[in-house]
């Protein structure tokens, strides 16, 4: 058997309609898994299950609020009869400043990052340790690491709380079988950031990463699945980057750096 078969495995994806939350929906489906794709936006989620295949079931769900996640999990374990993986992809920011954020900004932002996360790691677990363990995956962000530029300082907080978490719960969550780990993504060009970013920030990535391109959700999608597989049975509480070499730091673009070489 492959270590990335996930025939008769249920997957929880938050944040399922978006860009990264689709393309991991997608490759579980691929991989043999039945899902379970919670967003807020109900027609993303439509859209969602008219192009998926295989086995999905969606579900129109605020993840910052206890009792929506806590009502969607039961649902989902009803109609499914298990729960072996959660991944927390919903998530985003705003750009503001500490002078210019209001206190709900800084609420809605954390609540949407961190609290999230943790509210559907409370309500999975339960339903994990009753089939003998599972796999849980956060996707953090680059900011965990540097501040944000495209947002706030709460995201900037909120991302980095995302692997205090994850540390702490999968200590905690060990003795039930049960792996937490995180992905953090650097620039990654999603639907949300083509609506949102201008011409010149748009240009300017490409000439900042290593790589020399934006990363696509696919890229976000396989690390999150490696994680969540048999092929990371000895990794839990610690977490991957993928940026394209963006936190190698470089202070020059590559054509720039070689120039100076002569090469």
């Amino acid at each position: 058997m492959s270590k990335q078969d996930f025939e008769g495995r249920v997957a929880i994806v938050t944040g399922g309609a978006g860009g990264i939350g689709s393309a991991t929906v997608q490759r579980f489906l691929a991989a043999g898994a039945k899902v379970a794709a919670f967003d807020r936006d109900q027609g993303r989620l439509d859209q969602l299950k008219a192009a998926s295949s295989g086995p999905v079931s969606i579900h129109c769900v605020d993840v910052t609020q206890w009792d929506a996640v806590s009502e969607a999990v039961d649902k989902v374990e009803a109609e499914f009869g298990r729960i072996d993986i959660l991944v927390n992809v919903a998530g985003g920011g705003s750009p503001t400043t500490i002078q210019s954020a209001t206190p709900e900004d800084w609420g809605r932002i954390v609540g949407l990052n961190l609290t999230a996360p943790f509210y559907c790691i409370k309500a999975v677990a339960p339903a994990m340790r009753r089939v003998g363990g599972g796999q849980i995956v956060t996707v953090g962000s680059l900011a965990a690491f540097q501040m944000s530029f495209n947002n706030g300082v709460s995201y900037t907080a909120a991302k980095s709380g995302v692997l205090g978490m994850t540390r702490h719960a999968a200590f905690e969550l060990s003795r039930d079988n049960i792996r937490v780990n995180a992905v953090l993504p650097g620039p990654v060009m999603t639907p949300q950031m083509d609506a949102k970013i201008d011409a010149k920030s748009r240009a300017a990535v490409p000439k900042q990463v290593p790589l020399g391109r934006w990363l696509s959700p696919d890229e976000i999608a396989d690390p999150i699945l490696f994680f969540c597989s048999d092929a990371s049975r000895g990794c839990t509480g610690t977490h991957v980057i993928v940026d394209g070499g963006l936190h190698v730091g470089a202070q020059y673009d590559r054509e720039t750096y070689f120039a100076k070489r002569g090469e």
